[in-house]
């Protein structure tokens, strides 16, 4: 699959090497092309999305997810369904774990209320031995429902991606809402400021890397770009503080997902995964010499790190880069929308995007949120056709610029999309590091590309410049390991207990709650 996305990608490299301008972030609704405008007019026999949604014209489909951009996208672009099918969508956007905690009283109580659920792919196994979700198949191949041009097999850009996130025990049980990863934002104006770069010269020996792209360079960089108002930075006197970096210490599900960041770049695991695969498990292994290295490493960085560092989920650390504060953040791709739009952020159009820093292995690991449907819903074909729309190809294309993550091979065909500066980072991590659809050279006066250093970095596991792709738990007990990682990581970071003491019994409850292999 990587291979073929290389080649599939190729004809678009020159292009998106030319695109040098940042897209803008606010952009007006984009236009689709109204091809069900001809659909109505087809021959009576032709399927159609406004005949497929004849019977529940005038009624309403309610919609939960993650209020971020690509869920307030949709709901620029959901006028569209409604116009063809002659129904009204409603669509609910909370916090992370609100959004989660509330799919899971709904179903609970069979309340039936929401009819398409967008679900972090770790909630999987939970929802789905609880007899919660319906398989796609009975819509997907099902004449009257399924839009003859429409497939999703083969138009992913990674199948793996999609096996861990959509696919439950060898069964599909939704469609990418999107594909997502984590990378490092950094202010490349900053980095690439020949003042910085002399003085770091001098203070460290070696040239500031810009980006870092080992634990060791971001340390040296989070120490650097430390600094007390009044100070300088990239020629300007501050006017307040600012950082190396920030992180998610909180007592949050953000805790969780930078933990893992470092411990598998370290070459660690929480639990052993046979295959790579989420929905079964081995070994616990949390107390391994690796991830003890790997979080004395976290709270070493935390001294780079702004005040209140212990409280912030990922909403503080976006605010932080968005506002000037920090340096350096590793955050999702898609918060980036927000980043680089100029009347949300002082930064925009001054972050480029790299991948996790490396240790023994070039790594990324495997998020998405998936479009579901519960078994609870009483409108449950309406709800297929209504995630089939919004698969669509133009429906995707529309969507990324408006801050989604599509995981379609097609929408980056799309020059305004190439031009989007978060976009050539995304697709390498997401093809494993086969896909170089730009590259950023230090001195670039844009954002836009995989930064050259990490691109040519190696991975110390495999040999070569591959991105390892890591699976993570979707198991029916996934909640309740990622609850114990949260509080004990959390408690190592405050201080509370040692990192040694943290591992030790962290291994002991999650012996707990797996039973044993």
């Amino acid at each position: 699959m990587y291979r073929q996305a290389t080649i599939w990608f190729s004809v678009f490299i020159i292009a998106s090497l030319i695109l040098g301008a940042c897209a803008p972030a606010a952009t007006p609704t984009p236009e689709v092309k109204p091809a069900e405008t001809a659909a109505e007019q087809a021959p009576s026999g032709e399927w159609t999305l406004a005949k497929a949604a004849e019977p529940w014209r005038g009624q309403t489909l309610r919609l939960i997810g993650e209020a971020l951009p690509p869920l307030e996208a949709l709901e620029q672009l959901k006028g569209q369904f409604e116009e063809i099918t002659g129904t009204k969508v409603i669509i609910e956007g909370l916090g992370h774990e609100e959004a989660v905690e509330k799919v899971t009283l709904d179903f609970a109580g069979q309340t039936g209320v929401y009819d398409v659920v967008l679900q972090p792919h770790r909630a999987l196994g939970k929802l789905i031995n609880n007899g919660w979700l319906r398989p796609i198949d009975e819509f997907y191949n099902n004449p009257a429902l399924r839009d003859p041009n429409f497939s999703y097999e083969g138009s992913l850009l990674n199948t793996v991606w999609f096996r861990e996130t959509n696919t439950y025990q060898g069964k599909v049980y939704g469609l990418p809402f999107h594909f997502i990863s984590m990378y490092l934002w950094y202010r490349y104006d900053w980095f690439d400021h020949p003042d910085e770069q002399a003085a770091f010269k001098e203070k460290y020996g070696y040239d500031l890397p810009s980006p870092p792209v080992t634990w060791e360079e971001y340390l040296d960089v989070a120490e650097f770009f430390t600094r007390k108002a009044g100070e300088t930075l990239a020629g300007e006197t501050l006017t307040y503080d600012v950082y190396g970096h920030t992180w998610g210490g909180a007592r949050h599900v953000t805790a969780w997902y930078d933990f893992l960041n470092v411990i598998y770049s370290f070459g660690g695991r929480d639990i052993a995964l046979p295959d790579n695969r989420g929905d079964s498990y081995g070994p616990v292994v949390v107390n391994s010499p690796e991830n003890l290295e790997a979080l004395k490493f976290i709270i070493e960085s935390l001294k780079y790190a702004p005040p209140g560092v212990l409280s912030s989920t990922w909403d503080e650390k976006q605010a932080a880069q968005q506002s000037g504060l920090v340096a350096m953040a590793i955050q999702w791709d898609d918060a980036a929308f927000a980043v680089e739009d100029p009347e949300q952020s002082k930064a925009a159009g001054k972050i480029a995007y790299s991948g996790v820093p490396i240790k023994k292995d070039k790594m990324t690991q495997i998020e998405g949120w998936d479009y579901l449907i519960p078994t609870s819903s009483k409108k449950p074909e309406l709800a297929w056709l209504f995630v089939q729309w919004a698969m669509g190809k133009e429906i995707q294309i529309a969507q990324m610029k408006l801050g989604g993550q599509s995981a379609l091979i097609t929408t980056y065909e799309d020059p305004e999309v190439l031009a989007i500066p978060y976009v050539p980072t995304s697709v390498y991590l997401k093809t494993g590091g086969q896909t170089v659809l730009s590259v950023r050279k230090v001195g670039d006066p844009s954002g836009l590309g995989v930064p050259e250093r990490y691109v040519n970095a190696q991975n110390p596991l495999t040999g070569d410049t591959s991105v390892s792709i890591i699976a993570k738990p979707t198991f029916p007990e996934e909640e309740r390991v990622t609850e114990a990682i949260i509080l004990w990581v959390n408690r190592a970071l405050t201080g509370e207990v040692t990192p040694e003491v943290a591992l030790q019994e962290l291994e002991k409850e999650l012996k707990s709650i797996l039973p044993a292999q």
